[in-house]
């Protein structure tokens, strides 16, 4: 299987906890539908919406927030008029770095975009204001790994917490887990179902015995050289 490899990286980005109104949250790395929206600037779409398309995340810097105070223009839809200007509490990602791995429709045409530096849209971390450009990293040879309930992996990628079995932690680890995030956009700003995500606070490996599969939401495990065991869904 081909596998697209590419960096993201910013001073800073923003992925919104839906379920935050009043002060807004943010999720620790990129989430699956902002990279689909992400992708789907890059080839100038309104809505990337192919359900085959598997992608990892892997976190190549610490996660650090900062919180910052914000005027927030143009959000009459909250109901305080058009000229509402209320200074919002917004939690930041600083310099977020994440290496992504996807497969799936339109690589080729993805990988083309990316080596040239190109894409039809500005493409950004989450929000306007965290303008990134995807930096290419190449397309490799991956084999689908099978997993066995009892055996241990390692990853250096992102794990749904539905495939984890038996965590494996050492002292440097620094395990947390993203819940609620949104898994698929339906296009039109609708979305279904949600996944929670393990991941290492500082970009460390996640050791664990994986449970029997088959997965739901489904989950691959491709070896590729250089990267060890990555993990897409």
């Amino acid at each position: 299987m081909d596998v697209l490899v590419f960096d993201l990286k910013g001073s800073l980005a923003h992925f919104r906890r839906p379920d935050t109104t009043a002060t807004h949250a943010t999720y620790p790395f990129i989430t699956r539908t902002a990279l689909r929206g992400l992708l789907g600037a890059i080839l100038g779409l309104e809505e990337f919406l192919y359900d085959e398309a598997r992608a990892g995340v892997r976190l190549m810097s610490p996660v650090q927030k900062s919180v910052q105070e914000l005027s927030m223009l143009g959000k009459g839809f909250l109901g305080n008029g058009p000229e509402f200007n209320r200074p919002t509490s917004i939690e930041l990602l600083v310099q977020p770095h994440y290496r992504i791995y996807y497969t799936g429709p339109r690589l080729e045409e993805l990988a083309a975009f990316i080596r040239a530096r190109r894409s039809v849209y500005h493409t950004y971390l989450g929000s306007a204001f965290a303008l990134t450009v995807p930096e290419w990293m190449g397309v490799f040879q991956g084999s689908p790994r099978e997993v066995s309930p009892g055996v241990a992996l390692t990853t250096a990628t992102v794990v749904p917490t539905h495939v984890v079995g038996r965590l494996m932690v050492d002292d440097r680890a620094q395990l947390s887990r993203a819940g609620g995030v949104l898994y698929q956009s339906l296009g039109g700003r609708r979305f279904r179902g949600t996944i929670n995500l393990l991941y290492d606070m500082n970009g460390g490996p996640i050791r664990f015995e994986p449970l029997a599969g088959p997965f739901t939401p489904d989950v691959t495990f491709v070896d590729l050289p250089e990267e060890g065991t990555v993990c897409l869904w």
